[in-house]
């Protein structure tokens, strides 16, 4: 008789701790992100990181992880990953280099980068030859896609290279030069936060980009569990574009 009161009691308990065991939270499993900051899409000052930082977020909260980002310049952002400090970095384009160590993400951003230009000298660029017949300012150490790089490499084109963002459309609003091409988004965002409403409204852009580029999350190829790990997120991103939460945090950004 007490042999089996004993048994039932044990039976109660161990019931016991695995009720309470499993109403305890599974903490989530954590991967780091090294990024650079590119504002408005991502940025340590921006709420959320940006809103490329809250899809990257949200997608792998569905699967299980929770992410930390850590800001660097871009070239170091890169160093981090290649030396395994973090578990991969963002937003990157794919080249076979990058590819030889990273597994690639599906797109997380479809960049558009466009001609920008001041309203009351707007280019006509009906052909590619057209380019050549106007003056440009750019980034210094940019590249601006193999097509436009190849003919500045050329001389082809006149280029100003400016070491940021304002000086650039400084010259446009100027009519010292005739195009900045800067990402779409990213140009209207640096606009609003260096300019008034009334330089604002001087400015315009070529409604077809001239460079359509895909940006992805890679992440090591050292960790083999990376290619499983950027599957399920992929799966995840694509559950949210087809739910219109991905389109609903981008609307954010994209104001023109």
């Amino acid at each position: 008789m007490i042999g089996a009161t004993l048994k039932k009691l044990i039976y109660v308990c161990v019931l016991s701790l695995v009720f309470i065991f499993s109403s305890f939270p599974v903490s989530a499993k954590q991967i780091t992100l090294s990024v650079g900051e590119w504002p408005p899409y991502m940025g340590s000052d921006l709420p959320n990181n940006g809103a490329i930082a809250e899809i990257i977020t949200e997608a792998f909260s569905d699967i299980g992880y929770q992410v930390a980002f850590e800001f660097y310049p871009w070239a170091r952002a890169m160093e981090q990953a290649q030396l395994g400090r973090v578990d991969g970095t963002g937003l990157w384009l794919k080249t076979e280099s990058r590819e030889s160590e990273f597994y690639f993400s599906e797109p997380v951003l479809e960049e558009k980068h466009v001609f920008f230009y001041n309203r009351t000298n707007k280019p006509k660029l009906d052909s590619f030859e057209a380019l050549k017949s106007y003056s440009y300012v750019g980034l210094e150490d940019f590249s601006y896609g193999i097509d436009l790089d190849n003919i500045i490499r050329a001389k082809q084109i006149n280029m100003h290279r400016v070491s940021n963002d304002e000086q650039a459309f400084g010259m446009l609003l100027k009519n010292r030069v005739s195009i900045y091409p800067q990402e779409m988004a990213v140009g209207y965002y640096l606009l609003r936060q260096h300019f008034s409403e009334q330089d604002m409204k001087k400015i315009g852009h070529i409604e077809q980009p001239f460079m359509r580029k895909n940006s992805h999350i890679i992440l090591s190829k050292a960790d083999k569990d990376n290619a499983d790990i950027l599957r399920m997120f992929d799966e995840a991103l694509l559950r949210m574009k087809q739910s219109g939460r991905y389109d609903q945090l981008l609307a954010k950004v994209i104001k023109f």
